[in-house]
């Protein structure tokens, strides 16, 4: 077996990070949220304001003179060394008990001697503005009862009287914080998304897709919008883009109609008539790819026959626009005969379905859908079918058995490589020749090695939604380094080219 080689930025596509982060943005807000939320409650619970009175005193010594200037200086750095330890002393502890009625002062003083000057500063910070002002006003009214013992010439002059607080000294800007926190959780989500994006192992550039897959890549479609106004936006008024409709660009329609002649090419090789298109989970573009090489086949002058097998969640009513006369249930079930209902317009032939049945894993094995197919290889040409996702039912592998070839149709970063290797190698297993994947709705950087031909990537990005969720791939089967059709006209249908 031939060793893959190693993981490479070229397997990246920034796009689908963007797109992923996009898809999840309002995880991303509520994340932000959760974190504004959790910083209020911490602020709440852990913030404990604070309140700071001052007050400004001028040291002097008693019968001072001019002479004794420096003298001043030098006691009002002794007075702020001794201030704090009187502060804590038990003889401030009386006082306060005596006058606020409190064993010990409701607070923290801090003394400070302004620079090259006698003036003393004095700060006592407490829980409360009262608490502040009122230990500050009775250090003043007291200082001169406690410290006569200590300094007796000296004589304190309030140059600045202590007032009461009206702002914590330690403020809070709050809404800083808050958008710190809302930054720190979306950054954070943000982070964990791409992270997530960069291991889930989807396939987002063909780079990848051929170094983790063991199918080999049969044509490449890139993204187009199916509804490019914003009328048609809102009303979500195309299913799905037809190279019929209007709005498909001669690029999108360009690149089908290459996937049509590959096919072509392929299907006549292997001698093939029943062409199988299925894809491993839901929304990955199947059915839409499904009826396009339908109605490509048929403008080459091809009777086509499209059935719609997917009996639990049909989709190709809806592209069409056109509900069915005849169910193709009802036919399996017997109750109406083989008859085709032909789309002039196209000009194609169909057999469709509208309703769940839940019979679906019985009729499709059932005899009367090999007499179906039986009669259907007499009287056309090709005959496309549109198959349930492989994981989530047990239908494609009946289905698998009965036709000639089949693709696959592989989303730009949808599923897991492993659970697309699995699929193909159940329709390895089957009686239909697997001719490759449909690298399907890419969309790729400018100058990039996706980025083809016109200087822009088209392709279509819609892919029928069909609500029912994923299931369980098969267990991984040995790799046998996939399968193609051989030789084609291009190596690459989406590979765009001009006409001259």
């Amino acid at each position: 077996m031939e060793e893959k080689q190693m993981f490479s930025m070229s397997e990246l596509n920034p796009l689908c990070l963007w797109r992923r982060l996009w898809k999840n943005w309002l995880l991303i807000l509520a994340a932000g949220l959760i974190a504004l939320m959790g910083t209020e409650i911490a602020v709440q619970n852990l913030y404990a304001p604070e309140y700071t009175a001052g007050a400004v005193l001028a040291v002097s010594v008693k019968r001072s003179s001019y002479s004794t200037v420096l003298s001043n200086l030098s006691m009002s750095a002794e007075i702020a060394d001794t201030f704090t330890q009187l502060f804590e002393s038990n003889m401030f502890g009386s006082v306060a008990a005596g006058q606020l009625g409190v064993e010990s002062l409701p607070g923290t003083l801090k003394a400070t001697v302004l620079p090259e000057t006698n003036l003393l500063s004095l700060r006592v910070t407490a829980d409360s503005p009262e608490d502040a002002f009122q230990t500050l006003k009775l250090m003043l009214e007291n200082y001169d009862t406690v410290s006569e013992h200590v300094f007796q010439n000296v004589i304190l002059k309030e140059l600045d009287s202590p007032t009461v607080p009206t702002a914590p000294s330690n403020p809070v800007d709050i809404s800083r914080v808050r958008r710190q926190a809302f930054l720190v959780g979306t950054a954070a989500m943000t982070a964990l998304l791409l992270a997530a994006a960069l291991c889930s192992d989807t396939v987002q550039t063909t780079a990848a897709l051929r170094r983790k897959l063991d199918v080999k890549l049969f044509s490449t479609l890139h993204h187009e919008v199916k509804n490019k106004t914003l009328r048609a936006k809102l009303r979500r008024a195309n299913k799905g883009l037809l190279i019929t409709m209007p709005v498909a660009s001669f690029h999108f329609t360009e690149s089908v109609y290459k996937l049509g002649v590959k096919l072509t090419y392929a299907l006549q090789k292997e001698s093939a008539q029943v062409l199988l298109v299925t894809s491993v989970a839901e929304n990955e573009g199947k059915s839409t790819v499904c009826a396009n090489i339908a109605l490509t086949l048929a403008q080459r002058n091809k009777k086509v026959l499209l059935i719609d097998a997917d009996l639990h969640k049909a989709a190709q009513y809806k592209l069409f626009g056109r509900k069915p006369e005849r169910e193709l249930a009802d036919l399996l079930e017997g109750k109406i005969p083989y008859e085709p209902e032909y789309l002039e317009q196209y000009p194609l032939y169909a057999l469709f379905s509208t309703r769940s049945n839940s019979r679906a894993a019985e009729l499709i094995p059932s005899e009367n859908m090999a007499a179906l197919l039986r009669q259907a290889r007499a009287e056309m040409d090709y005959i496309i079918i549109d198959s349930p996702p492989i994981a989530l039912f047990s239908d494609v592998e009946a289905l698998a058995d009965q036709a000639d070839a089949s693709l696959l149709v592989v989303r730009q970063d949808g599923v897991p490589a492993g659970r697309i290797n699995d699929a193909a190698d159940m329709l390895r297993q089957s009686r239909a020749r697997l001719l490759g994947c449909v690298f399907n709705d890419v969309r790729s950087m400018p100058f990039s090695t996706d980025h083809r031909g016109y200087g822009y990537g088209y392709g279509y990005g819609y892919g029928y939604k069909y609500g029912y969720g994923y299931g369980q791939s098969a267990g991984r089967k040995d790799r046998d380094g996939g399968e193609g059709p051989g030789a084609a006209p291009s190596d690459q249908a989406g590979s765009h080219h001009g006409r001259t």
